[in-house]
């Protein structure tokens, strides 16, 4: 999977490459490592002339199960792994983990993400937020065209907390293209928005599973886990992350 966020001109661009391995696969269940690279530019205002036009550069890793219900008209699945996020000379850090449950005609995502950085990370002008998210996906009626309604909830000690949600429409062209238009707010980072364009590369849904598995479910059973508002690192006064 690749995709291009576009953010509004106060936040930064992101491109993200997302890739997954398949570790053991049964008649029901598949195993898998999901892993996600990504890069930010520098905001196109506000930024330093002498910044680095990348600023940021981060990862994130989940070893997963998805299990299939229902003679393969549902899947649930269970993740957890590590993220990290380079910015500026500063790491960042935090464990993740994910629930998700598909079927054909919803997807529910619950992700959440703790920060463990160091005590140096935190006087860099920037704190680390703990972020619990909760999205539903469904199909709007209109050919290709979705919604993913979010609430979560980030903050830490240093920040206190703040309840956000955030509304996305994405609308599918194929199994492979598709875009998405989000805004969102909390008291914390405040409104934003962004355009994310994303491209499923060819997906491999097992020689098992996919003689079994709805046709409509193969790209969300072979794919990336989804939500990143958890898995890309948050940061105090830096909108929520968005997309799939």
């Amino acid at each position: 999977m690749v995709k291009l966020i576009i953010a509004q001109p106060l936040s930064s661009n992101r491109l993200e490459y997302d890739a997954i391995v398949p570790l053991k696969e049964t008649e029901r269940q598949r195993y898998f490592v999901d892993a996600k690279v990504f890069v930010e530019q520098k905001p196109l205002v506000g930024a330093s002339s002498t910044t680095d036009p990348f600023q940021a550069f981060g990862q994130s890793v989940r070893f997963g199960v998805r299990t299939l219900q229902d003679q393969g008209q549902a899947f649930w699945g269970a993740s957890t792994g590590y993220d990290s996020l380079w910015l500026q000379g500063v790491y960042f850090q935090q464990a993740g983990a994910a629930f998700e449950y598909n079927t054909q005609s919803f997807q529910f995502v619950l992700t959440a993400g703790v920060p463990f950085s160091s005590s140096r990370d935190q006087m860099s002008g920037h704190a680390p937020l703990a972020s619990v998210n909760a999205q539903l996906s469904f199909p709007t009626g209109a050919p290709g065209l979705s919604v993913q309604p979010r609430i979560y909830v980030v903050g830490g000690q240093s920040t206190g907390s703040a309840v956000g949600g955030q509304l996305q429409f994405t609308y599918a062209w194929d199994r492979t293209w598709s875009a998405t238009l989000a805004s969102s707010y909390d008291a914390l980072t405040g409104a934003s928005g962004s355009l994310t364009f994303q491209v499923l590369l060819p997906q491999r849904s097992g020689a098992v599973a996919s003689t079994t598995i709805d046709p409509d479910l193969v790209n969300s059973f072979a794919g990336a886990v989804g939500n990143n508002g958890s898995r890309v690192i948050r940061l105090d006064n830096v909108p929520a992350a968005s997309g799939n």
